[in-house]
């Protein structure tokens, strides 16, 4: 009898592990799952070029350095050859139009102008600007801008992700 109640541990034991070992295993062969807080969006890493439409020293190179802490890629830094008349005015072409959203969400009342050509991403800082909008109204803008582009992403493990470890 207790050889029997031995076998039947033993070969209980065994199942267990190589069941378990084995959805282990599957789970780490697929993708991981979006997280709750993604790396900034693609769009977002598209390099813009900042420039000062004002007579301000300095005022491009200081919303340059307000756009990185944001997690934008600043190109160029410079001033234009006109004078602007708004807060900023946010240039851009077809293909950076998702890029252009997110940078003038970043400014109360920013203009935004397509232009010919690809792969442009210019923004002139205008006189009436006073500083970013609060970076908690530009995350909401963003997941607002990037959920109607391409869907929110979801954080519930599915059978093609693997959930996050902890």
């Amino acid at each position: 009898m207790a050889t029997v109640v031995v076998v039947l541990a033993g070969g209980g034991y065994a199942g267990y592990r190589h069941f378990s070992a084995h959805s282990k295993r599957s789970v780490a062969l697929l993708a991981p799952c979006p997280s709750a807080h993604p790396t900034p969006p693609a769009a977002q890493q598209a390099p813009v070029t900042v420039r000062n439409a004002t007579l301000k020293t300095g005022l491009a190179s200081e919303v340059a350095h307000e756009l990185r802490r944001r997690h934008f890629r600043v190109g160029a830094v410079g001033n234009t050859p006109f004078r602007g008349k708004g807060v900023a005015t946010v240039q851009y072409s077809a293909d950076r139009l998702q890029s252009a959203r997110l940078v003038a969400a970043e400014f109360a009342d920013a203009t935004m102008r397509e232009v010919a050509g690809r792969g442009v991403l210019e923004l002139d800082v205008g006189p009436r600007y006073r500083g970013l909008v609060p970076a908690a109204a530009a995350e909401a803008a963003d997941r607002a801008i990037l959920a109607t582009a391409s869907g929110a992403p979801s954080t519930t493990p599915s059978p093609t992700c693997a959930p996050p470890t902890p």
